[in-house]
């Protein structure tokens, strides 16, 4: 069932902030009150798509009561989706700052510092929230990535296990568990891992991303007839790739079926015709196929 727009953009200001809703019922000061009803309109306006206006009303929040950190908080997601990501980021901190013991304010500045590259500043912030609260499935989470990034596989694993332990369901860890299995030539656990996340879906909606690593999974331990159902079906689920055809059409080959092969290879080089792993498999595959000696009598 389709996910209302309207609550994707609540998610987007609030829970992917990983933020709870204020307690407003209580007494405020006017300006205060000012700041979050300007947030309350931005809110309206983010489901509008007009997101010129929500920045405007957010930033008159933040000047109505700089003392607010969820005004910030949602004023650094607006900014962020701008792309204005150095002053979305420094709302954070600032948010932070006010607030000390908002594990999840810290965990949105790791995220954010990570995708800006700041693996040393967002370290520090994903150590923070870990210190504020130590069962946080996406402070583990982060933290994990971050080291994912740093190009510390195992102990990045260690990390999404942990986080796997306070949310045992979140499919974005899930999927890079698998991937971190894959990285470490561990197929049998990619596998597994996978299977678990696919479960996840309901029958015929698994994500293609999730039946090509099945199928890459299936691949590395030598399962082709079950890796070309997999890749079969992330063909069929969306717009497939150049790489996804040319995998088919390798498992098509070691399972013994050059002819298939050959049409998945024809196939990726016409999409993707200067993608080079598709015309290797291509000469692999004619080299197949040609005729063996005439046997001596």
């Amino acid at each position: 069932m389709p996910i209302c727009r309207s609550f994707l953009l609540l998610g987007l200001l609030f829970f992917h902030a990983g933020c709870r809703l204020p307690a407003w019922s209580h007494p405020v000061s006017r300006p205060l009150a000012t700041s979050r009803q300007l947030c309350q309109q931005s809110l309206t306006a983010v489901e509008r798509g007009q997101w010129q206006e929500a920045e405007s009303l957010l930033a008159q929040a933040v000047k109505s009561c700089p003392e607010d950190p969820d005004s910030r908080r949602q004023y650094a997601e607006v900014l962020w989706h701008r792309g204005a990501r150095e002053e979305a980021v420094a709302q954070l901190l600032e948010a932070g700052e006010q607030s000390p013991d908002d594990a999840s304010l810290r965990v949105r500045a790791a995220e954010m510092q990570l995708e800006l590259g700041n693996l040393e500043l967002a370290y520090q912030s994903a150590q923070v929230a870990l210190e504020l609260d130590s069962n946080l499935a996406g402070a583990w989470s982060v933290s994990a990535r971050i080291k994912r990034a740093r190009g510390m596989p195992r102990q990045a694993l260690a990390d999404f296990h942990r986080a796997l332990q306070f949310d045992p369901l979140e499919r974005d860890v899930l999927l890079e568990v698998a991937e971190l299995y894959q990285q470490m030539n561990q197929p049998e656990r990619a596998l597994v891992t996978l299977q678990s996340l696919a479960d996840s879906y309901p029958p015929g909606e698994e994500p293609q991303k999730v039946l090509f690593l099945e199928g890459l999974a299936c691949s590395a331990l030598g399962r082709y007839d079950d890796a070309v159902e997999k890749f079969t079906a992330a063909v069929a689920r969306d717009k497939p790739t150049a790489e996804i055809l040319c995998r088919l059409g390798e498992a098509e080959l070691a399972a013994g079926r050059p002819a298939r092969a050959a049409a998945a290879a024809h196939e990726a080089i016409a999409l993707a015709p200067d993608y080079q792993p598709g015309r290797e498999l291509m000469g692999r595959i004619e080299l197949a196929m040609q005729p063996g000696p005439p046997r001596r009598r």
